[in-house]
């Protein structure tokens, strides 16, 4: 039996931009490899089933780094500055610093790649803020081009890879390991990785370890999509996938930059295990929210769709270290209240996110809609469905069992629609919008 005492320490660990990596592993025939994550699964609860509260860096870091909904603390869309209407106080690191904890940083986890303003980071950590140079800081004397979405940039040398955002992040994670005292109160650890964050820069042999010929759209996109007149206006399409070089290309980049911030987890995970803390810390990895791959000829985030709102989460407890999969829908909200939960401190207050201690403990999670919301838009994942209802009033709906990529709009005819609308419009007015009082459909 799993032990019931508390763990003392956690280590957070964050992709910028990352998709469910599992979904993408011979989705475009070329197989995108990720063996750090991989071997991380193999003695970790790999949830499937985890949302994103929104598409967009801002808005869902600060979600689930607070434990509020996005209408709860009012940063709904892109925000360049949060805290300006968010309190430090209000992030459930500031509650783990209060009793006790030692606070570190490390990289983009709450907001930006530079260091928090000095006033609020003083708030949240024990220690000194740090800054790393970031990838688009590579010069163009020692890069070339591989072409793609935003050019396909690549440092030549290894000599160069100290230059990378993920190196430098990394390497903060391994000196605060190997100067931690075997003694060491109790800490939190943040680890923000760049990558694989646009415009998807790597050291040149992350993308010569993809064959771009190899790539291929999956069949379900060649009858086309069921698109929303509101998401065209608002999310315009910015790659055409027809033009199959480009996409390849783009694709190939994109890999490999998961890949290569891979890699650099597998040097941030070979660090933890080999602390002496390592049996006392909970690991957590996830992703802020995913991206369009050249679907619905997008090559972006800010959309309801699955292939955005769905992220990689994984909880590794060092005391059952075997591989799990969750299949059930859970939130990033969960995040803070299944940190408390390990560390065997109190729940949050205030907070409708729920400890995933029970499922990673081989207990179903309670059926439940998970929302994912972009200002006042928002889709549902509850079952095996999606329900999506924007801000206009108009609706889709898609059975992600039979079609993931969603390419066809069940409609309103469906049975189960008018169950799936009503789940949508209760869950959203739990967490904060009421869209019995939006605009009718047009």
């Amino acid at each position: 039996m799993p032990s019931d005492a508390p763990l003392k320490n956690v280590v957070l660990i964050t992709f910028d931009d990352a998709v469910a990596f599992w979904k993408y592993k011979t989705a475009f025939g070329e197989a995108l490899q990720t063996p750090n994550l991989d071997r991380i699964c193999a003695q970790s609860t790999a949830f499937q089933a985890a949302y994103c509260q929104a598409p967009v860096c801002s808005p869902s870091r600060a979600s689930f780094m607070s434990g509020l909904t996005p209408h709860q603390s009012g940063i709904t869309g892109p925000y360049k500055n949060y805290f300006e209407k968010l309190s430090p106080q209000q992030m459930w690191p500031h509650e783990l610093r209060k009793r006790g904890f030692y606070c570190s940083s490390g990289g983009k986890v709450m907001q930006g790649y530079g260091a928090l303003e000095e006033d609020v980071h003083a708030q949240l950590f024990s220690d000194a803020p740090k800054k790393f140079r970031g990838d688009w800081q590579i010069p163009d004397h020692i890069s070339m081009e591989f072409g793609g979405l935003r050019g396909g940039k690549a440092a030549r040398d290894e000599k160069d890879d100290p230059r990378f955002y993920d190196h430098q992040s990394a390497n903060s994670l391994i000196r605060f390991f190997k100067n931690l005292s075997p003694k060491a109160e109790p800490f939190y650890r943040e680890v923000g990785f760049y990558g694989p964050h646009g415009p998807w820069i790597t050291p040149r042999r992350f993308k010569e370890m993809y064959a771009e010929q190899n790539f291929r759209q999956p069949k379900a996109w060649q009858a086309g999509f069921d698109e929303s007149p509101f998401m065209e206006e608002q999310n315009t399409q910015n790659l055409d996938s027809s033009k199959r070089k480009q996409w390849r290309k783009s694709v190939r980049n994109y890999f490999s930059a998961l890949t290569h911030t891979d890699h650099h987890l597998g040097r941030v995970w070979d660090a933890i295990k080999a602390s002496p803390q390592a049996e006392e810390t909970l690991v957590v990895i996830l992703s802020d929210h995913g991206l369009h791959l050249g679907e619905r000829n997008r090559f972006r985030k800010h959309t309801l769709w699955e292939q955005v709102a769905n992220v990689p989460l994984i909880l590794h407890d060092p005391r059952t270290p075997v591989p799990q999969v969750v299949s059930d829908p859970v939130a990033l909200l969960d995040v803070g209240p299944t940190v408390m939960d390990f560390l065997g401190l109190p729940p949050l207050e205030g907070r409708i996110g729920r400890s995933l201690r029970p499922q990673m403990h081989w207990a179903r999670a309670p059926d439940r809609a998970v929302p994912t919301f972009y200002k006042d838009s928002a889709s549902v994942r509850k079952g095996r469905y999606r329900f999506i209802r924007y801000a206009d009033g108009s609706t889709q709906f898609f059975d992600l069992a039979t079609d993931w990529w969603q390419t066809r709009d069940l409609g309103q005819e469906h049975p189960a629609y008018a169950q799936m609308q009503a789940a949508h419009a209760a869950c959203c007015k739990e967490y904060g919008l009421d869209v019995s009082q939006a605009a009718p459909p047009l």
